[in-house]
């Protein structure tokens, strides 16, 4: 860059301007003592061009040309490239900037970071106060932090917005936080005491993916905001009382699940139904909604959108059934019901998946299934032989047979396919059903099959 000349020092900050940047910039002092940096459009009106400014923290200096000229340098491109509002640009710039008053909020963070109201409004007050988010959102531009993680259902997108909100209270609070590390501290520190390792993680993710999207995307800046590493992340986590196996959802075991059957048959056709694809197929509940019957074999929709996979043709997935070792033909006759319509699913299940599309999520077909089973006396004498099992725990019976029910074990790969999840999501959820008996199965098989090499 040019240097600023022992002349008149304004007149050469000027001239420096003009040099390095060329026409259409400016700058002056304001009589509150900051720099004011002026940008005039070229659109061939001469005087009717028109002009905008923004006001920077910059004391209208001599000794201040170097960083008068710095901001400029970091605010043009914005400008010129990437065609944002020179206040915008300026907003930016100033979240670059750490001045003297680290008690001031970080009001930039606003610029990206946009999440509906509280519901603590009277309804008629909510819905002025939604409609009015809802207008806000469609003004902003596409590239906000939360449209980086659409499309998402409604329960998924609700944890964000709460995982957000955290996020700016603390960043706008005084005294600010000053870096990304002392920023994820204090987030972490407002969870409580109720909160799992694993739970928590997934806000210190969002956080540190917001810290990161700011630094890519809305150019703060990278030495104030880079998110804490892996070691202090994991700090903050916690570690879990719990070992990995224990944590796992236990599965309904099999004459249970022989017991419930054969009572849901007699008294209640359509749970039968329900509950007999859920458990024989390793269906998530809200799959219920999704399925199909094709020349005699069972296919699954997708019920989970991310951006990866939206707006591209994905082909249903079969599934496969794990029957009974006492009723061994259970997964044919489940799929010959439910094709012949002579048994539906039960109504209020039938309700919610007619209101899916209106209400963009398949989160209530799970929970009306939830819901009429945890009313069955049967469904209530296995919860008492284990408090931790939930109604999920028929999914993953499925998962568990995969892996312990039979001399000839699925892949790790081949139930996960069948199951409509990744390898490191059944590694990390299922792969680890076994116990003492498969184990011991396992060596022997592969001891009488032992070879010499």
């Amino acid at each position: 860059m040019a240097s600023i000349s022992n002349g008149s020092w304004e007149t050469d900050l000027r001239d420096s301007v003009r040099t390095n940047f060329g026409q259409g910039w400016l700058v002056n002092g304001e009589t509150s003592g900051k720099t004011k940096i002026l940008y005039v459009y070229n659109e061939g009106l001469g005087k009717a061009n028109k002009r905008t400014s923004v006001t920077l923290p910059i004391k209208w200096k001599k000794s201040s040309g170097i960083d008068v000229l710095n901001a400029i340098k970091f605010i043009k491109p914005l400008v010129v490239k990437e065609n944002l509002p020179l206040s915008d640009a300026g907003r930016r710039w100033k979240s670059q900037f750490i001045g003297d008053d680290i008690t001031a909020p970080n009001k930039a963070w606003q610029d990206f970071l946009i999440v509906p109201p509280k519901h603590f409004y009277p309804q008629k007050e909510y819905d002025k106060v939604f409609k009015e988010y809802e207008a806000k959102l469609k003004a902003t531009k596409v590239d906000q932090f939360l449209a980086t993680k659409r499309p998402l259902s409604s329960g998924t997108e609700k944890k964000y917005f709460t995982r957000i909100q955290i996020f700016l209270e603390v960043m706008n609070k005084r005294p600010a936080p000053n870096t990304g590390t002392e920023l994820i501290k204090l987030c972490a520190a407002k969870l409580g005491e109720n909160i799992t390792p694993d739970q928590k993680k997934r806000y210190l993710d969002t956080w540190c993916d917001i810290l990161t999207y700011g630094i890519k995307r809305h150019s703060m800046n990278d030495k104030r905001w880079q998110p804490p590493e892996d070691d202090y992340r994991k700090e903050l986590k916690g570690v879990s009382k719990k070992s990995k196996k224990s944590s796992l959802t236990p599965y309904v075991k099999e004459s249970d699940l022989l017991r419930l059957l054969d009572d849901l048959e007699s008294s209640d056709p359509e749970m039968f139904l329900a509950t007999g694809l859920i458990s024989i197929f390793g269906l998530r509940l809200s799959e219920l909604a999704e399925l199909e019957v094709r020349g005699g074999k069972l296919y699954v929709g997708h019920i989970k959108n991310n951006l990866n996979t939206t707006n591209q043709d994905r082909d249903s997935r079969r599934v496969f059934a794990m029957d009974l070792t006492d009723k061994p033909n259970l997964g044919n006759k489940l799929i010959s019901l439910l094709d012949s319509e002579l048994v539906k699913l039960p109504a209020t299940v039938l309700k919610q998946i007619s209101l899916v599309q209106d209400k963009n999520s398949y989160a209530e077909v799970g929970k009306a299934f939830t819901k009429k089973l945890k009313k069955h006396p049967i469904w209530k004498e296995i919860e008492k032989t284990n408090s931790d099992i939930t109604p999920y725990s028929l999914r993953h019976r499925f998962a568990h047979q995969c892996h312990t029910g039979s001399r000839y074990l699925i892949s790790i790969k081949d139930a996960a396919e069948a199951m409509g999840h990744t390898v490191d999501v059944h590694n990390g959820s299922y792969a680890s059903y076994t116990d003492e008996m498969s184990v011991e199965r396992a060596f022997d098989l592969h001891n009488k099959e032992r070879i010499t090499l």
